[in-house]
């Protein structure tokens, strides 16, 4: 991979995001959605009493969050049960082509903060440009928007690991890839890929496709491939260096080390065969958010032979009392210096922005300076990140910074 926004621009870097940023913000409109619901049957089986309880959504980008909900009211026109409520949700920034929101009512009861969650998986929706309206009764399975999957995309069904269990990995190959045969590509690997190219797993996606499909077209950025390794139930073993010191699942960490072998022994000589790569350092990138954030920065420590470049987004720094900042401290001279982005939403709660904050001071302590970004009203979730998508592989891939 050639150096594109790099190791001679360090100065210029805060003009350099701004026009990444509004770069993605030109192709962006609004849209206003309509939530009707219906409370008739909960109100009739005694969960839900209107004189006392209230209704609201939660879901992934603003103004929805996961943490706290948009309150709905009462539809004059429902009477004195009021089984119907309504809330209207105005949102900034989609894309022309639309995305996919996840969400889920909650009914709110006084003293009660953590029950009263809709049942079952999230709900999604199609969110295009303009104004629409949803009608449906709390709990009921609302139609999920058909995958929206672009360019063109290869499976390779679960393999037999000696590291890790078997998971799918997903290959985006971009335009022209058929026909430019002595072209080789740089690659980048991306965790939880079951969430990358579409809303099947959870509801929401990154929309990596959408995005690198487009910006490779319009000649913004160099083609590259796209290698998405899923995650499964090992996920907190996979994608933590160190067990944790807190929480229901601290103990399943620490098998980073076996996930780190899977990629680099197994899956990225796989890949290499198979397809065209660039297969050197320079031309390998590694990234993921949450846990895949901290788990690139980890493989960018230990594999730097491996992986020259990483996207390191809203990390969990905090896992295992943020041991990552002390093992960015500690990692010997020899190793190599990869080019980073490091980002954090601002609504992601201060553990997480704090954790972002000392990881950077601690990259910035032995001159490995990244790519830095704070995003105003952004949360830790699918929406947020594909937000950033965009900027992302502008800094991987894009040309250089003038």
């Amino acid at each position: 991979m050639q150096t594109r926004i790099g190791r001679r621009c360090w100065a210029q870097l805060p003009w350099v995001l701004a026009g990444l940023l509004l770069a993605g913000v030109a192709a962006a409109s609004t849209a206003t959605l309509e939530l009707v619901i219906d409370l008739g049957t909960e109100i009739t089986a005694g969960r839900f009493d209107p004189t006392r309880d209230a209704v609201g959504v939660r879901g992934g980008g603003p103004p929805l969050s996961w943490q706290r909900s948009v309150p709905a009211r009462p539809d004059a026109a429902s009477g004195a049960g009021a089984a119907v409520w309504r809330v209207r949700l105005h949102f900034e920034g989609v894309p022309e082509g639309g995305r996919t929101l996840a969400y889920k009512f909650k009914i709110e009861r006084p003293g009660r903060l953590d029950d009263g969650w809709e049942p079952g998986r999230n709900r999604s929706l199609a969110l295009v440009p303009g104004a629409q309206t949803l009608a449906r009764a709390y709990g009921s399975e609302a139609d999920a928007p058909p995958p929206q999957r672009t360019g063109h995309i290869e499976r390779i069904a679960p393999q037999p690991s000696a590291f890790v269990s078997p998971r799918e990995v997903q290959v985006w190959l971009p335009p022209g890839y058929a026909t430019a045969l002595a072209r080789r590509y740089p690659v980048l690997y991306l965790h939880d890929g079951q969430n990358v190219f579409d809303a099947l797993a959870v509801g929401a996606e990154w929309q990596v496709d959408e995005t690198a499909q487009r910006l490779v077209q319009a000649g913004a950025v160099a083609p590259f491939i796209v290698v998405a390794v899923a995650s499964n139930d090992d996920r907190f073993r996979d994608q933590t260096p160190l067990p944790g010191t807190a929480g229901p699942r601290a103990t399943e960490g620490g098998g980073a080390a076996a996930y780190g072998r899977y990629l680099v022994q197994e899956l990225k000589p796989l890949i290499d065969a198979r397809y065209r790569t660039q297969p050197g350092r320079d031309s390998t990138a590694v990234g993921g958010s949450s846990l895949g954030g901290l788990v690139s920065m980890w493989l960018l420590l230990q594999h730097g032979d491996a992986f020259g470049a990483g996207l390191v987004v809203s990390p969990a720094v905090w896992w295992a009392d943020n041991a990552i900042v002390a093992q960015v401290a500690a990692a010997p001279a020899t190793t190599p210096v990869p080019r980073l982005w490091l980002d954090v939403g601002l609504d992601e709660g201060h553990g997480t922005l704090d954790g972002a904050r000392r990881l950077r001071a601690a990259l910035q302590a032995r001159g490995w300076a990244p790519a830095y970004l704070e995003q105003p009203g952004a949360g830790h979730d699918e929406a947020a990140w594909a937000a950033r998508v965009e900027s992302m592989l502008r800094f991987l891939y894009g040309p250089p910074s003038r």
